[in-house]
């Protein structure tokens, strides 16, 4: 049987076609059994990568290889490095969703680390389809990307018109505050201040998740003007939660961190 859907796939491929959803299905049925042998497992990585060099961008066929690709590495996991060799050393092959599987292979081989240039990065994210910038957004800090570009990239889609974009980048700012690694006063009052101006956003959660932001940002204003520690600033931010805000979409739990924050690092 092994033999037989190998020959079925060096027949498409001599045809420069890429593997059909029923051959691909066919492959799979090689890769999860636990009896195939080693040799085939390598023949399957080969097509597998030559079928993805034919497919159409955003093709099914092409989702559905990257997805077996995925599974191979998980269930040879001696196999990881050249899959995840393979689709990193070819730039025709680099988008979103072989980033995804990049990505995927590397959580679960640390060894794997996976870098990728910043200006191609910046490209993705500007990509047309709404859920291809959202996972960007969600998974930015996995790809060894420039902190400071992070928070140009989180802080510009902050505007996008999509609630659930603008809501990841909040929480991407959110990341970059608890990482440390950006202590520019200017760049802690652009996070603080552009939080604040979404407590106003149309959208639940945008608000809720501006909120965490503001509480976030703000212990670190705390920390920086020294001569407004204590009851002036966070009078101020107390002000702005309860004025910028309707208290109707902010839920009691929420408030109640939020001021535990603020009291906290004034009392420090």
């Amino acid at each position: 049987m092994e033999q037989e859907i190998l020959h079925k796939c060096e027949q498409t491929l001599s045809l420069s076609k890429p593997l059909s959803l029923q051959t691909l299905a066919s492959v799979r049925s090689l890769i999860i059994n636990p009896n195939t042998s080693n040799s085939t497992l390598s023949s399957i990585l080969e097509t597998l990568t030559s079928s993805l060099q034919l497919s159409l961008p955003d093709s099914i066929t092409r989702h559905y290889t990257l997805k077996l690709l995925t599974d191979l590495s998980f269930h040879q996991p001696h196999l990881s490095p050249l899959i995840f060799d393979s689709l990193r050393s070819d730039d025709s092959l680099i988008s979103a969703d072989s980033l995804a599987a990049l990505a995927s292979i590397s959580y679960h081989n640390p060894n794997l680390a996976l870098h990728i240039d910043d200006h191609f990065f910046v490209s993705l994210c500007f990509a047309p389809c709404v859920s291809v910038r959202l996972w960007l957004l969600r998974n930015a800090e996995r790809f060894g990307v420039r902190s400071h570009l992070l928070f140009t990239v989180f802080l510009g889609f902050t505007k996008d018109p999509f609630p659930y974009v603008r809501r990841a980048a909040l929480d991407g700012l959110l990341g970059l505050c608890k990482s440390g690694v950006l202590e520019d006063l200017d760049v802690i009052k652009a996070c603080y201040c552009r939080a604040v101006e979404l407590l106003r956003d149309m959208e639940d959660c945008v608000r809720l998740a501006a909120v965490r932001v503001v509480s976030g940002w703000g212990q670190m204003l705390v920390a920086y003007n020294q001569e407004m520690r204590g009851t002036n600033l966070s009078d101020a931010v107390f002000t702005q939660v309860l004025y910028k805000t309707n208290a109707d979409f902010l839920s009691t739990l929420s408030l109640f961190h939020f001021f535990i924050d603020f009291l906290g690092a004034c009392a420090e």
